[in-house]
C-alpha cells in the first residue's frame, strides 16, 4: 500500500447510514445490498463516452441509502453481500441524497456480515428532501463579478451600462 493510500485511510470517517449528511466527504460505509437497480446508460456531456450508471439500494442496522454505482463496479456487488465504501461522498441529486464512489473511492469485499433481516427498512435517507444549496447561480446580463465576460474589452464604463441594462431587465 502506497503512503498517501495510508493517509486516506487515516483520514477516513467510519458512518453509519442514519448519521449521513449531504455534501459529508471522506467516509467510510459498511452495508449489506438491499435491491441492486439495473444498470443503463449515459453518455458523458464532456467526452461523448457512454458509461453504465446502476443505484443500488444498501443499508445497515440504522437506515437505507442509495449508492449510485459506475461501469465495472456495479459488476462488483450483489444482492445480500456487505461491503465497504472507502473514501466515498455523499451528493445530493434531484434534492436527494445519494452515497458514491467518486474518482478517489474504493468498494471492497468484508468479512463483517449485515443481514437483510437487521436492516432499519424505515429510516431511508434517500427518500429525505434536501436542497443543493451549493450551486451557484450566475447573475443575468452581460456582467459577472464586476468583468464584462468579454476579457479587458470593456471599461468601467461600459460595465456600467451593463449594470443598468441589467437592472432594467430585472425591472417588472
Amino acid at each position: 500500500m502506497s503512503e498517501s493510500q495510508e493517509e486516506i485511510e487515516i483520514e477516513l470517517k467510519e458512518m453509519k447510514i442514519s448519521e449521513l449528511s449531504p455534501f459529508d466527504r471522506k467516509l467510510q460505509v459498511t452495508f449489506v445490498v438491499i435491491e441492486k437497480g439495473e444498470s443503463r446508460t449515459i453518455t458523458s456531456r464532456k467526452t461523448n463516452e457512454e458509461h453504465r450508471l446502476a443505484d443500488i439500494k444498501i443499508g445497515d442496522p440504522t437506515g437505507t441509502i442509495i449508492l449510485t454505482l459506475w461501469d465495472e463496479t456495479i459488476d462488483q456487488v450483489e444482492e445480500g453481500s456487505t461491503y465497504i465504501v472507502k473514501n466515498g461522498y455523499v451528493n445530493v441529486f434531484q434534492e436527494h441524497m445519494r452515497l458514491a464512489l467518486g474518482k478517489w473511492g474504493n468498494l471492497e469485499d468484508t468479512d463483517e456480515v449485515i443481514t437483510l433481516d437487521s436492516v432499519d427498512m424505515d429510516n431511508n435517507r434517500s427518500e429525505e428532501v434536501h436542497e443543493d444549496t451549493r450551486r451557484r447561480r450566475r447573475p443575468r446580463g452581460r456582467s459577472y463579478g464586476g468583468y464584462n465576460r468579454g476579457g479587458d474589452r470593456g471599461f468601467s464604463g461600459d460595465r456600467d451600462r451593463s449594470r443598468s441594462r441589467d437592472r432594467e431587465r430585472t425591472r417588472w
